[in-house]
């Protein structure tokens, strides 16, 4: 998953914000629960460890938010959820609506407008996590070819996505 920096530290005003609680992608029939996380010992973002359940990258922007990127996370698979409903990613078409629902209720629509399936040797996540220029959602989970030696895949999809008006 991806790594992150140590500049990217809580604050007053990120604590205030209304957080993501539900993601919902139709096309794909996913449905999932959102926890706010933050960054795991490794510096990597923390990821649910149970693939029903996305993390929301607390320390960067909400679905509310005038710029910058959201980024939402699951793992492909876990123990307690072999194909979590982030899994179906890798079948993300631009276009698909996606919608993220805060804790006040509100509903943030997005339409995709990419799909990448990036290798996870020298991935560099930092264009991901932006908090300045286009407002933005990032789904990211793992893909391509299974890894047993890594107890891994071998890459990552990333859907991008942007606010409909």
């Amino acid at each position: 998953m991806p790594v992150v920096s140590a500049a990217d530290l809580p604050s007053a005003e990120q604590d205030a914000r209304s957080v993501p609680v539900r993601i919902q992608y139709p096309g794909l029939g996913a449905d999932l629960p959102i926890t706010p996380t933050g960054v795991a010992e490794d510096g990597q973002m923390e990821i649910p460890a149970d693939a029903a359940d996305a993390g929301w990258y607390r320390f960067g922007q909400a679905p509310a938010d005038d710029a910058g990127s959201t980024v939402i996370a699951a793992h492909a698979g876990s123990e307690e959820t072999p194909e979590g409903p982030l899994y179906a990613l890798r079948a993300a078409e631009v276009g698909d609506e996606v919608t993220v629902t805060d804790q006040e209720g509100t509903r943030h629509t997005y339409a995709v407008t990419s799909v990448e399936r990036l290798g996870k040797d020298g991935l560099d996540f930092t264009p991901y996590f932006t908090r300045t220029g286009p407002e933005r959602l990032v789904l990211i989970t793992c893909g391509g070819q299974w890894l047993p030696e890594r107890g891994s895949y071998a890459d990552n999809v990333i859907v991008v996505a942007e606010p409909r008006s």
